[in-house]
């Protein structure tokens, strides 16, 4: 592409519409620098690419996805959601005399998920018992590492202890898949704005995906993800995918394990039409006008994106630019030192969960804060005085 092409803002702006469009992802979740590194790599002149846009040209569509998507996933990733399915759900299902569970991990990156789940059903129900554990995700090569099964030292890191056992070392710091596990996981594409594959299924993992998404294709997924679950089924999703429970589930656990429940109640069957009548298809889902969230839960939002791609640097330069625009904007100062302790530096965080609990002092509690997720100020009181107390820097 030519110094004369180079991608104005009308072009980037339409190719984002695009992979929005196509993936589901809010338009504040999407990077500018994303879309025009795609747009160059494909070779072609800016009205070009919009025409083949435009037509969905499946190359088109593959590099404006891949250029949105996130991928940072580890195995057993919130582990004490893998604890509550050993050690709640699963004795649940032994004391029905089930036979067998299915399994989906919607949205499997590279397929540690998937295999996490595998493995821990492998090991907490009988050995007999029939399990099956589908993972998908909207990119092909996401789809075809997670089928060859190699992972290397990102994927198995201290913050997802090996709860169960899953993997074999290899030389050269690799480490593969038992084919115990990989014999009960398979993997295939699909966007979580379609129907899903196949079902029902008993569990249901959707985890750190529908934080990106707008509140639209968050509300058609959700409804997908609810359609394939059996009655009493279980879907987990991440801390901050959710803004209220969804309709038809009810919420099992502590709340911040953030895991839905199905009524066991079989639901009723609709009386079979005529055969000489073609049933017409369901009605669209209500869709709520987008509005756009206020400008620092987006630029929140671009951090998080790059925090889940593991661009730490980057996302601490985004967290402290946007704390010096809006000093008390609470959530990002919180996330700022949430970023350093990952990151070891204890003292930095400390500093910053001070100023935390110096910016909430004479806020009520119970007031929600905006913000990826809302949240009260005890939420972030609590949070910051227990990581103070904790690392001897005193508390308010």
């Amino acid at each position: 592409m030519s110094a004369r092409q180079q991608l104005d803002d009308r072009v980037l702006d339409r190719l984002a519409e695009c992979a929005a469009r196509w993936t589901g992802f809010s338009r504040d979740a999407i990077l500018p620098d994303a879309i025009r590194r795609a747009a160059h790599s494909l070779g072609a002149a800016p009205e070009e690419l919009l025409a083949r846009s435009a037509a969905h040209d499946p190359e088109v569509v593959h590099a404006l996805c891949q250029a949105v998507s996130v991928g940072e996933t580890f195995f057993f990733r919130h582990p004490d959601q893998f604890r509550w399915v050993a050690s709640e759900w699963i004795p649940e299902l032994l004391a029905a005399k089930r036979a067998g569970v299915r399994a989906w991990s919607a949205g499997c990156a590279t397929g540690e998920e998937a295999y996490s789940i595998a493995a821990c059903l492998l090991d907490a129900m009988p050995r007999e018992a029939a399990v099956e554990v589908l993972g998908t995700d909207l990119l092909e090569r996401n789809v075809s590492a997670a089928r060859g099964g190699v992972y290397g030292a990102w994927s198995r890191r201290p913050s997802g202890p090996q709860l169960h056992p899953l993997f074999r070392e290899q030389p050269g710091g690799k480490a593969r898949i038992e084919e115990r596990v990989q014999k009960v996981t398979r993997f295939q594409l699909h966007n979580l704005l379609e129907r899903a594959p196949e079902g029902p299924f008993d569990l249901v993992f959707c985890r750190n995906v529908l934080v990106y998404f707008s509140p639209e294709a968050v509300r058609v997924a959700v409804q997908h993800l609810v359609d394939a679950l059996a009655p009493g089924g279980a879907i987990l999703f991440g801390p901050m995918d959710l803004p209220e429970t969804p309709r038809g589930l009810a919420l099992a656990g502590a709340p911040e394990l953030q895991i839905y429940r199905r009524p066991d109640a079989p639901q009723p069957r609709r009386r079979p039409r005529p055969a000489a009548v073609k049933e017409a298809p369901p009605p669209p889902l209500p869709l709520r006008p987008r509005t756009p969230p206020p400008e620092p839960v987006a630029l929140h939002l671009r951090a998080l994106v790059h925090i889940e791609r593991g661009e730490k640097a980057i996302a601490q330069r985004a967290l402290t630019d946007l704390c010096a625009q809006v000093p008390d904007y609470v959530p990002g100062i919180l996330e700022r030192a949430l970023l350093h302790v990952r990151q070891g530096e204890r003292a930095a965080a400390a500093q910053l969960m001070r100023e935390v609990l110096r910016r909430t002092e004479r806020l009520p509690l119970d007031e929600e804060l905006p913000g990826p997720e809302p949240l009260p100020v005890r939420f972030y009181r609590e949070s910051a005085a227990t990581f103070l107390r904790g690392a001897g820097g005193g508390g308010g």
